[in-house]
Order: structure tokens, then sequence, then C-alpha cells
């Protein structure tokens, strides 16, 4: 008997990680942030979440204008698109990694609620089309991790945004 009460405790310990929800968190960056920050190659991000494309493993559409400074120099206003799968991780402090087939990168989404996403990541390639190829890496530098903070908008705002 005490062997089941200490199994039911740690299964309770577990922590329990709700998905991400369904709905639309964007962020377009100012000028005069884009100047304090010139690696930054994010000029607008939108993220998506569709939880019902494969119940139990939500999927994140994002797309992204591109800032024309950093190592996207020269693409400025260029639109890219990515979708990737969410899995759980425990290292994530929501508990959710998502990531890109074909070795495309991950975003681990640290903070989510009603009003915010942090996503942080450190390699993250955005592409035109459904090939495996990426054309710009959302990472400022490669291998350091960049935070982007996004706030929670109507559904309408990620339709067609850019």
């Amino acid at each position: 008997m005490r062997s089941i009460t200490c199994i039911s405790a740690m299964l309770i310990a577990l922590p329990a990680f709700a998905e991400p929800p369904a709905g639309c968190f964007a962020r377009t960056y100012s000028d005069a942030h884009l100047a304090k920050h010139p690696a930054q190659v994010v000029k607008g991000i939108s993220i998506v979440f569709d939880p019902d494309f494969e119940p139990g493993h939500p999927w994140m559409d994002v797309q992204v204008e591109v800032a024309d400074q950093g190592h996207a120099a020269g693409q400025g206003g260029a639109v890219y698109g990515q979708i990737a799968r969410c899995f759980e991780d425990a290292r994530a402090g929501t508990g959710w990694s998502c990531a890109v087939e074909c070795d495309g990168g991950s975003m681990r989404i640290d903070r989510l609620n009603s009003a915010e996403m942090l996503v942080r990541l450190e390699y993250f390639l955005m592409n035109t089309g459904d090939d495996c190829g990426g054309e710009v890496d959302l990472a400022e530098v490669p291998g350091e991790t960049v935070a982007y903070k996004l706030e929670r908008q109507p559904d309408a705002a990620c339709a067609g945004r850019w």
C-alpha cells in the first residue's frame, strides 16, 4: 500500500502541461527598437497555434516580416513562413517547444498566458515554400539565444498579416 501511495504522489507531482491555446500572438517592432538592436532580423512576427491539426500535438504557424539589418540586410520587407510541430519539453517554461521538420530549428515557449507569449530560439529557419531549405534564420547570431515577446491579438489580426 505504501508503494502505491508513493507512486500516486510522484504522479501528482509531475508537471501537467496544458496545450498551447488556439489563437493569434503578434508583434511589430518599431524603428526605434530596431535601431537599438541592429542584429535583430525580425521587423514583425505572428504565431498562430492550431491544436486541431493533429490532436495532442499542436502546430504553430509562424509568419515573419524581415528587418533590413543584421545578417538579413538586403532582405528587408521580405515575408517568410514556417510551420513547426509542438511537443512537451520539460526544459521550456511552459512545457512546450515547437520544431521545424528537416532540422530547421525550434522555439521554446518560455511564457504563455492569455495576454502574451515569450519564445526563445537559437536556430529557426523561415522559408517561402514546403521544401526543407530556409531563407533566413531568426537567430541574430548563430548559436546564441534570442527571445521574442509577442502579445495576444484578435484572431483576425494574424490572417493575412503581411
